[in-house]
């Protein structure tokens, strides 16, 4: 009887010792029944006891990394490369160019002659310029201010005065309509003769 299509036995719990014993009884019926089974069980317990032969080594507990002084190079190695890169060649080059134009250059020209008294004119005339427009923006900025702050002021007051116009005639209404009620009442109590003793 093949037990391969019925049932799946899992025989790496089985030979670790991590099944029931329900399960466990279950496993060896199908290893008694099945040769697939009774094969794959064999060759699992060739692979334990091959593992079981080998020698327990302690994991390293620290891998050299390419950033370990033990990889970088010496300085001489690192100098001598230095001097074979394009790079340092191109640095050579142009620092010779800069030695030899300090020592060979041409004479300078000559500089021509400064007019100090244009220079001032202009100066003082900049300078001016400069003067009145920060004074005109001070200016105006001062008469924006208190215009505004007038303005504000402006509104304030009539809005004060509004509210106390419109406070009084809510007295006045208040006052006429409490004297309407008033006669209204007498008139209604003459003439209905609750008012006549």
């Amino acid at each position: 009887m093949s037990c391969s299509h019925e049932c799946k036995p899992d025989w790496n719990a089985y030979l670790l010792g991590e099944l029931g014993p329900a399960d466990r009884r279950q496993h060896e019926e199908c290893a008694s029944a099945c040769p697939a089974c009774r094969e794959e069980l064999a060759t699992l317990r060739v692979t334990l006891d091959a593992l079981a032969t080998l020698r327990e080594e302690e994991v390293p507990r620290r891998i050299a990394f390419v950033s370990d002084k033990v990889f970088e190079p010496r300085w001489w190695q690192t100098l001598s490369q230095s001097f074979l890169r394009p790079s340092f060649a191109a640095g050579a080059v142009i620092a010779a160019a800069i030695l030899i134009h300090a020592f060979v250059r041409p004479p300078a020209a000559p500089a021509p002659p400064v007019d100090t008294a244009a220079i001032e004119a202009r100066v003082a005339a900049e300078v001016g310029q400069r003067m009145e427009a920060q004074m005109t923006a001070t200016v105006n900025t001062a008469v924006d201010t208190a215009v505004t702050r007038a303005v504000a002021e402006t509104r304030k007051q009539d809005d004060q005065r509004t509210a106390a116009l419109l406070s009084a005639t809510e007295r006045r209404y208040a006052d006429a309509a409490e004297f309407l009620d008033k006669r209204v009442t007498q008139i209604y109590a003459l003439n209905s003769g609750a008012g006549v003793r």
